[in-house]
């Protein structure tokens, strides 16, 4: 009898067991059943932010150069940029889970400025010293940066409120920018000129080596921190399905 009644406690011990068992599985697989993701964010410091203060510096010294040879070191004039308003990258993405670890899926961005453009005329005296002339508004400038990135994103962690995760994500960016000017080196109202338009694709890459998300099983905050086209540092909401 009381063999019975040992085998009969171990039987429902086990029952309990399994039960418990198979209800974990069925929450760890309800939660890894949830395979795509969507996220929306916002990024600083991204690499056409970089790049467009270099071309612009560039072009700067270039000009005020070929001004400075065709007057035989008189007179140096050269356009400036200044009231900048940034349009800060704003990137949408997408991953669907192969498994526990990796996603694979894409992610788009957009970013770009406009600035007010200015005339600077110096003029050399033979001691070295330069005198500003003038330095007149004469049109604004406008460049944008539209990319598009397939991308692999790792989760080392992930829980149902938490995770600690990377991400790669490597393509193509569309710039195009243009020049307007409203008024020539005197001074004088030119209505709109357009002095420069241009477009081009330049290869482009986000690499976030540490991301860091939390909040309810779907939806979650994040941040992220890397280099590239989405910022050096970003975050933003993601929603999990």
């Amino acid at each position: 009898m009381k063999t019975k009644n040992v085998a009969k406690s171990m039987m429902i011990a086990a029952a309990l067991l399994c039960g418990t068992v198979n209800n974990a599985q069925a929450q760890s697989n309800n939660y890894y059943e949830t395979e795509d993701e969507v996220a929306i964010s916002f990024g600083a410091g991204t690499n056409s932010q970089i790049y467009s203060v270099f071309s612009n510096l560039f072009g700067v010294m270039g000009e005020a150069l070929i001004t400075s040879v065709a007057t035989v070191g008189t007179h140096t004039g050269h356009t400036s940029y200044d009231n900048e308003k940034y349009i800060p990258p704003i990137s949408v993405e997408y991953f669907h889970h192969l498994n526990k670890t990796v996603s694979i899926g894409g992610i788009g961005c957009f970013n770009g400025y406009t600035s007010d453009m200015f005339f600077n005329w110096q003029q050399n005296s033979g001691d070295g010293t330069a005198t500003l002339k003038s330095k007149d508004k004469i049109g604004s400038a406008k460049k944008y940066y539209a990319t598009l990135m397939p991308a692999v994103k790792f989760d080392w962690v992930r829980t149902k409120n938490f995770g600690v995760y990377s991400k790669v994500g490597i393509g193509l960016t569309y710039m195009y920018e243009k020049e307007i000017q409203k008024k020539d080196d005197t001074g004088k109202d030119i209505g709109d000129k357009k002095i420069h338009s241009e477009s081009r694709f330049m290869g482009n890459f986000q690499a976030s080596l540490l991301g860091i998300e939390a909040g309810s099983q779907k939806i979650r905050g994040f941040a992220e921190l890397g280099c590239g086209e989405q910022g050096i540092l970003l975050a933003g909401l993601r929603y999990k399905f």
